[in-house]
């Protein structure tokens, strides 16, 4: 006996069963409301999900068993009641009249499908006890309702019940229940679609066996075919989820609704020239609610999908640089910055009108988009620390080949993918925290990585609300749209991303090979779009202000101070002229003097920030004669300036 016992251990461990199909399993996408979103089969073809006997209506199984295999919780996977019945059958008859295949065996067949022979037979057999040995009487019936045959390239109860019916397992009616497994005996002559009248009358012959009592009902049969397909509303997605490894039945953040609405607005927009459309609409939590990766338009590449393309986002970051310089406390939003002429090493930045501006606010530099202020901005915080900063935030770059990060991030020269965009905005409405951006519903919570202050994040906040509007639009109140515009170099990339409430919008317009597209810039092409979107949006709160209550490391009376009287700087005077140069080439140096507003402070002088140790009264040696801009922030982000020429 232990010599047959080990014989047949080292047979199951030299020749395990093959469960490469019940392993492939497809992958249907719902929306939020349990809608079908789309689909993409198996490896092998098949529309197959990994079902559990928990997941399927108690109905279902018992009729299953009743009819397949009445003693499948006694016997070891063959039944050798019913092979000698179906033995002797053969004998007195000269035909088979019943096959004698247990659920074990059938389940074998599925697994490694072969021809009907004595052989199979032989086979299906010891696979059938194998099976049972290894994954006991439930795990075999859990793989049975994966693999049984439903018609066309439909495998499994679930995958069968939701293409044929609509909705889940566990709710099937006694007629629904008859046709699913009359059609796992006879997949096509008793497909219901292009057969109903056989199914049908299979169905009312299964029925007429069984007791009529309970739950299963006679005359009529009222079961309805569904859609037999899966739709394909939102193939970027499904391919984002795919090469996750996601497989089964997914159920995403993703309004149907809402993404059928985009897709119809994307439909009746003209695109750029020879281009594309991409929108992706995410909500405050970081789930994602529309996903157009492309608007269907013929072009070169248009197939591709674009949220999770690379492209470069001219100005798009330039609110994260200005984010990052208030919680560094080296600019605030009402800082006085220059617009001029200047160069950085070799590098020697231009706006995109070619006119320099002269003497701004940071608040009026982002919002009409100044490239010389935000490439002042990124050198004082630096190039390595922001990209590193974003990196960490998990907000990817994509760098050229064999570079470092540098001034030239300011003005799009990265790479980002209209996902990661996305990110960064949805960070500026959750205070500051980035968090990823997921097709995950109900939404998963999700550690957060903190991008910048709360306080800088309403500044930014609130200063993207006053950017210019698109030509014709007009928006007030509660309508406000926090948004930045970016245009890339030589025309290739056309952006628009907002935020208003819970929702946040990014839009990219341009040619998917990569080519100039002339005329295309973020406000003239991509921000309209942007604005009809969030003309179907729901109403869903309001944007954080500036004047909202600061969250900071500040005591209460320090925040009513600072919130009282801003800083402001006592010496020296705006406008004044001051004597620092001697006719013997000596150089005095010029005190710095402030009060008010919340210490300790931060004083910049042409926007380089001075090192002053703690305790040190602040100054500052000029290296020449000329205008100098000096500027002061305190611990709350508040500041002042004031313009002087030293002699």
């Amino acid at each position: 006996m232990l010599c047959l016992a080990g014989g047949l251990l080292a047979a199951d461990r030299l020749l395990p069963p093959d469960m490469s199909r019940a392993e492939k399993q497809a992958l249907l996408m719902q929306d939020m409301r349990g809608e079908v979103l789309d689909g993409r089969v198996s490896p092998d073809g098949a529309w197959r999900f990994a079902t559990k006997r928990e997941a399927v209506d108690p109905r279902y199984l018992a009729l299953l068993l009743q009819v397949e295999d009445r003693r499948f919780w006694v016997h070891p996977g063959v039944d050798p009641l019913s092979l000698l019945r179906a033995s002797f059958q053969l004998v007195t008859r000269g035909h088979i009249v019943s096959g004698g295949s247990t659920l074990a065996m059938q389940t074998a067949r599925l697994l490694t499908p072969h021809r009907h022979s004595l052989r199979g037979k032989i086979f299906d057999m010891l696979r059938g006890v194998q099976l049972e040995w290894r994954y006991g009487r439930r795990g075999v019936l859990d793989l049975y309702l994966t693999l049984a045959p439903e018609s066309r390239n439909i495998e499994g109860i679930r995958a069968a019940s939701l293409l044929w019916f609509g909705h889940e397992p566990l709710h099937l009616g006694s007629e629904e229940s008859a046709l699913l497994i009359v059609m796992a005996r006879h997949p096509e002559s008793l497909r219901p679609d292009r057969h109903p009248q056989a199914a049908r009358a299979a169905v009312a012959r299964l029925l007429a066996t069984q007791p009529a009592e309970g739950w299963v009902r006679r005359g009529a049969m009222p079961y309805t075919l569904h859609i037999g397909h899966a739709v394909h509303e939102a193939p970027g997605p499904l391919l984002w989820q795919w090469r996750k490894g996601v497989r089964g039945v997914f159920q995403t953040s993703i309004d149907r609704r809402l993404q059928a609405s985009i897709a119809g607005i994307l439909r009746d927009t003209p695109p750029p020239s020879g281009g594309t459309w991409a929108v992706l609409v995410a909500r405050r939590d970081g789930s994602i609610a529309a996903w157009q990766g492309n608007a269907g338009n013929d072009c070169s590449g248009c197939a591709a999908d674009m949220i999770t393309a690379w492209r470069s986002p001219g100005s798009a970051l330039k609110p994260a640089i200005y984010g990052m310089a208030f919680q560094l406390g080296l600019l605030a939003p009402d800082t006085i910055i220059q617009d001029r002429a200047s160069h950085f090493g070799g590098y020697a930045p231009r706006n995109y009108d070619r006119i320099f501006h002269g003497t701004t606010t940071v608040r009026t530099a982002l919002q009409r988009s100044y490239n010389l202020p935000a490439v002042r901005a990124l050198d004082m915080i630096g190039a390595g620390y922001f990209a590193g900063t974003l990196d960490a935030a998990g907000i990817g770059l994509k760098l050229p080949p064999n570079t470092s990060p540098s001034l030239a991030l300011a003005l799009g020269g990265v790479g980002i993918t209209p996902l990661d965009l996305g990110r960064l905005y949805v960070a500026f409405a959750n205070q500051g925290v980035s968090r990823p951006l997921s097709l995950d519903w109900p939404v998963e919570p999700a550690p957060g990585a903190r991008l910048i202050g709360a306080r800088a994040s309403r500044q930014i906040l609130s200063i993207l609300g006053g950017a210019p509007l698109p030509k014709g639009r007009v928006v007030t109140g509660e309508d406000r749209v926090a948004f930045k515009t970016g245009t890339s170099y030589g025309q290739r990339d056309a952006w628009a991303a907002g935020l208003r409430g819970d929702w946040t919008v990014v839009v990219w317009g341009g040619r998917p090979d990569g080519t100039a597209v002339p005329g295309i810039t973020g406000l003239g092409t991509s921000a309209p779009l942007m604005m009809h979107v969030f003309d179907i949006l729901p109403e869903s709160g309001t944007l954080p202000t500036d004047t909202m209550p600061v969250q900071a490391t500040l005591s209460p009376a320090l925040q009513k101070l600072g919130e009282k009287r801003g800083p402001q700087i006592v010496q020296p005077v705006n406008g004044g002229r001051v004597e620092c140069f001697a006719e013997d080439g000596h150089v005095t140096p010029l005190g710095l003097v402030a009060s008010g507003g919340v210490e300790p402070y931060r004083w910049l002088v042409n926007g380089v920030p001075l090192d002053t140790p703690i305790g040190i009264t602040p100054s500052w040696t000029p290296d020449g004669p000329g205008f100098a801009h000096i500027a002061l922030v305190d611990a709350t982000g508040a500041g002042s300036s004031v313009d002087i020429r030293v002699q």
